[in-house]
């Protein structure tokens, strides 16, 4: 409830006005029966004309007040609902960039999409409920009862009685139906990680011939989630029969009693007319509002999955005095000093006392087999993790004094996997520079050797991209990461193993092309294809999160035994 508390604090005017519009419709609303009374006992007749007129003109600016007051609050009631889904999924989007790779694994990718969508479209469906629907209901019931009273004490007990009973019976039903809905959402979030798997992975699964097998096991996800619906379904299908039902024993009750004090000469026959009118109204509203209220359970599940993460503790934050990155003078621009990491405390390290330097304006290589540490090293230097132990500096600063935006604007990187984004290639490419000159995009594509194959499309840079590039085989969509990389102006590039897909011939001339036109520029490259960073100026080889060699391609192909191994394995000599 704290995310409710701080989005009303924000919105607190207009959810002042729209109690007010919702107590102006109120009025508007229990006015009518009051005037309806009012106009039997008076009869019609011609001597009545005046005063039916004035009770007939008051109806009329009644109802005006009503209606219109309702048309406003609706207004309102939609606005609010509209502002806190933009409000949280904001939050929630910027929360998210602060949230660490571990954090995010943490809560699930699955998890996180049906939190800023199905969770927020819950609680926005409910906030429009409640405004409309179940607000007005306690504040009908106390006034209606409040003016049967003071009609009929006798009357309003049966109003009285009949909303105790209901209250008993939508609370008993809640209780008993409130932990099926809270387990619905965490369904929710399990079918939209199965479909998600299904449409990713559709490719695998024909190839295997397993789509009966998925197809089972995507039934039987819908069927849990629709078997939990249908019992929770079950028992809140009692809240409506109960209502008409005590609808209709209150109608009968109040004509059967009500009769008998006119009859009596105690009540008069418009007073009985407006206590009737006023007991359906208690009792509609009431209805009404019951029927939203079952789907409370799930916008308190719903809000808590929100409060989850946005009140989740950032792992990777600023420091408290963060510096903006300095220019260097040092030769160097990176350091790793004795720096061991690991990704839980208890765990054994991935990395362990790695000490060394990237010098600016030179080519350094790290080389390894597969699990040997080479993106842990990566994702540290760009500050996705913290160093367990020891310190990296960037520009002679420790990373963790400076700010996150600051390291990540030196660094331009090209991942292992190839991401594209939908969109165009141009697209793609200005994510490096948005307002990259084209000269800058010829530039970068040369060296990327992504030339060739844009003209060889007929709409060139403006060819469609689809999500995750995948209208694009390995090896372009790596040409278009690197000339996304290479556009962006920074400190230092790290490629790393990004020329896995290139055949030997790209493989080449990529590499000849970085050697041409970049030699001034830092480079990082991690690579398990030694063909690759031959022409480093340093090369670093690890093994099992350890240094095991340094140097340059001829000096550890003399003197390093693990390095001569990988190299023999690979043709190399």
């Amino acid at each position: 409830m704290k995310l409710m508390k701080t989005f009303i604090k924000k919105n607190f005017g207009i959810v002042l006005l729209t109690v007010a519009a919702i107590c102006l419709q109120i009025i508007g609303t229990l006015a009518v029966p009051k005037l309806v009374g009012k106009l039997i006992d008076h009869g019609v007749t011609p001597q009545n004309q005046t005063a039916i007129i004035q009770i007939g003109l008051q109806m009329l600016v009644a109802a005006l007040l009503g209606t219109v007051a309702a048309i406003f609050s609706s207004y309102l009631s939609a606005l609010i609902a509209a502002r806190f889904g933009y409000q949280v999924r904001e939050a929630f989007f910027d929360k998210f960039q602060q949230l660490s790779i571990k954090d995010v694994e943490a809560f699930g990718s699955g998890s996180l999409l049906t939190r800023m969508t199905s969770d927020v479209d819950n609680v926005q469906n409910m906030i429009l409920f409640f405004w409309q629907l179940i607000f007005p209901a306690p504040i009908i019931c106390i006034f209606a009862l409040s003016m049967t009273v003071m009609y009929s004490a006798t009357l309003a007990w049966i109003a009285l009685a009949s909303i105790v009973f209901y209250t008993i019976v939508v609370y008993y039903l809640v209780k008993k139906g409130t932990p099926l809905s809270l387990s619905i959402q965490p369904k929710m979030d399990r079918i939209t990680v199965t479909l998600r798997e299904f449409f990713t992975g559709i490719n695998i699964i024909r190839a295997f011939n397993n789509q009966e097998y998925e197809e089972k096991r995507t039934n039987d996800t819908f069927k849990i989630y629709a078997d939990r619906m249908s019992r929770v379904n079950k028992i809140f299908a009692w809240i409506t029969p109960v209502a008409f039902l005590l609808m209709g024993v209150v109608y009968a009750s109040i004509l059967w009693f009500g009769g008998n004090l006119v009859a009596n000469g105690k009540l008069e026959i418009g007073t009985v007319t407006a206590v009737s009118e006023y007991s359906l109204l208690m009792l509609a509203y009431m209805m009404i509002a019951t029927m939203v209220l079952v789907i409370i359970p799930r916008l308190l599940a719903s809000l808590h999955r929100l409060q989850e993460v946005l009140t989740a503790d950032v792992e990777i934050k600023d420091a408290a005095k963060a510096v903006c990155l300095p220019k260097t003078t040092s030769e160097n621009l990176v350091t790793f000093e004795h720096v061991t990491f690991r990704y839980d405390k208890s765990a054994e390290p991935v990395l362990s006392d790695l000490h060394f330097s990237i010098p600016k304006g030179k080519t350094t290589a790290i080389v390894g087999a597969t699990g040997s540490g080479k993106s842990s090293l990566i994702s540290l230097l760009l500050r996705l993790h913290d160093v367990s132990e020891g310190t990296i500096t960037l520009a002679g600063r420790d990373l963790r004094d400076l700010r996150q935006n600051e390291i990540r604007n030196a660094i331009s990187y090209v991942p292992q996997k190839a991401f594209l984004f939908s969109g165009t290639i141009l697209s793609n490419l200005q994510m490096g520079k948005e307002k990259a000159t084209p000269a800058e995009l010829n530039s970068a594509m040369e060296i990327s050797q992504l030339a060739p194959f844009v003209a060889t499309l007929p709409e060139g840079l403006n060819s469609f991209s689809a999500q995750r590039g995948s209208n694009f085989s390995g090896g372009q969509k790596q040409r278009i990461s690197i000339a996304r990389a290479l556009i962006k102006p920074a400190e230092l590039y790290i490629f790393d193993d990004s020329f896995s897909a290139l055949d030997y011939k790209t493989d080449a001339a990529l590499r000849k092309a970085l050697h041409e036109r970049m030699s001034h520029k830092t480079l990082l490259i991690v690579a398990q294809r030694l063909s690759t960073i031959i022409q480093a100026d340093s090369i670093i080889v690890l093994d099992k999160g350890k240094i095991v060699g340094h140097g340059t391609h001829h000096e550890l192909l003399k003197e390093n035994s693990f390095y001569q191994d990988f190299a023999k394995s690979q043709g190399i000599s």
